[in-house]
């Protein structure tokens, strides 16, 4: 019955036939006003338009600024950039975000986020793959200075990065570099470099240089006087031997209390300039450095002398003596914990 006048709404009287109808009625009517709502949907995006929304969503929150602009500013100076990196430096500062810190780049349009799970890289959306190359070949120039392309390829290699195509790269980018009778250089202004292959002699090899592997006999200098030990695991480390012995002899021999201690197989042969050469036969000849190899070559020889000669210093050193590993290898991991 309904009362129009009134604007009543239809209803079934309690005895009705229909009252056992109303269930399977209800179950239709939900299925006929679905079918009418994708029906719509459909039309409107077959003509272009647009159906307003059924329910609102929160807006995303927006990057933190701070944050944004510290990853910012690492990836103008360095280029592309581990994700692990990336968390390293913001953690330094403070701005490290909460939350998983891939999610926080992958929020951010103008950063990009690629490669594989395991190893995920983070560089500028704006910037190409080119662009990013000509930035880490210019940051390693930037700091070994001109080198001949092999030295070049060998500096990009030890630091994991790797350019397959490096002459071509060059050559597309003669504004930037500069390649002299197989000599590379960042250019001033546009303007090349005279006599680029006087200004980088040729490499010498490092085992020809026949660093002294004395330990024993009085060869080390006194235990008192040796404040911290760095030992350089060469197998993955071997950029950092230079670097090691400059920051040894930073204060002149005399002042000297770093011992720098390099551990590698009998085959490991690395390329040196004439300079760092000259430095690391300075350092060993004052006894504040040494080359350590194993007899034979065997898995993980190298690493049981490190371990060795760790301990032995350990007991002839200072109680306050200071001990810095050098290594990717995770499996001294427990040989430092040892």
């Amino acid at each position: 019955r309904a009362n129009p006048s009134e604007g009543s709404p239809l209803t079934v009287c309690p005895g009705s036939p229909l009252t056992h109808l109303m269930p399977f009625a209800r179950g239709w009517l939900v299925f006929l006003l679905a079918s009418a709502r994708m029906v719509v949907a459909a039309s409107g995006r077959a003509s272009g338009l647009r159906a307003g929304p059924v329910w609102a969503c929160a807006a995303a929150p927006l990057p933190d600024a701070p944050s944004l602009a510290a990853v910012r500013a690492l990836l103008e100076e360095r280029g592309r950039c581990p994700l692990a990196e990336v968390g390293d430096e913001l953690r330094r500062e403070g701005l490290l975000p909460e939350g998983r810190l891939s999610a926080f780049v992958a929020s951010c349009p103008e950063l990009a986020l690629t490669g594989r799970p395991s190893k995920r890289m983070v560089s500028l959306s704006s910037e190409t793959t080119d662009a990013a190359l000509v930035r880490t070949v210019a940051g390693v120039l930037a700091e070994t200075g001109p080198a001949r392309t092999a030295a070049l390829k060998l500096r990009l290699r030890e630091r994991g990065r790797p350019i397959p195509g490096l002459l071509r790269l060059l050559r597309r980018h003669s504004a930037t570099f500069s390649v002299e009778r197989g000599v590379v250089s960042l250019c001033d202004a546009g303007v090349r470099v005279a006599r680029l292959a006087d200004a980088a002699p040729p490499l010498m090899r490092l085992q020809k240089l026949a660093l002294s592997d004395r330990m024993g006999g009085g060869a080390l200098p006194p235990p008192s006087a040796v404040r911290e030990v760095i030992l350089v695991d060469m197998d993955n480390k071997a950029f950092m031997l230079e670097a090691c012995a400059a920051y040894a002899a930073r204060d002149g021999f005399d002042a000297c209390g770093t011992l720098v201690l390099g551990f590698c197989a009998t085959t490991h042969n690395p390329r040196l300039s004439a300079a760092a050469a000259g430095e690391l036969t300075a350092l060993s000849d004052a006894g504040w450095l040494r080359l350590l190899t194993p007899v034979r070559d065997t898995a993980n020889a190298a690493d049981f002398v490190l371990a060795f000669w760790v301990g032995w210093l350990h007991g002839q050193l200072p109680p306050g003596a200071r001990f810095a590993l050098l290594s990717t290898d995770i499996h001294l991991d427990a040989t430092v914990i040892d």
